[in-house]
């Protein structure tokens, strides 16, 4: 009898637990990218197409220098989570980037590709 009343017990509680769990906020996910800055659409957009994965990113960097137009740079960072002004790529809440050597030319159309999400 005991170990039945324990099971009416801990199948709701843990049911509930696992239910609570899929409802959570995602934390951050980290990316990195390579590539060459370029203004993106909206002034002040700072925009780069990853070398190796051709996904396009909006760097959103709100301390510190921010690289020039027309410069080969590596990020880190986190997506960043909400809306932008930009309206383009994939927003990354920057963490660091260093520049990089690499030839470095307007893209074709700006390479505005629509976002996956």
């Amino acid at each position: 009898m005991k170990i039945s009343a324990l099971k009416l017990v801990t199948l709701p509680v843990l049911a509930g637990a696992l239910a609570m769990t899929g409802h959570g906020q995602v934390g951050p996910r980290a990316v990195e990218g390579a590539g060459c800055v370029w203004e993106g659409e909206e002034t002040g957009c700072l925009m780069v197409t990853d070398k190796e994965t051709d996904v396009l990113y909006n760097l959103l960097i709100t301390s510190g220098e921010r690289p020039a137009i027309g410069t080969g740079v590596f990020f880190m960072g986190n997506l960043h989570q909400g809306q932008t002004a930009c309206m383009q790529g994939r927003p990354v809440d920057v963490k660091s980037w260093v520049k990089r050597k690499m030839p470095c030319s307007e893209p074709e159309k700006k390479k505005n590709k629509p976002s996956p999400y």
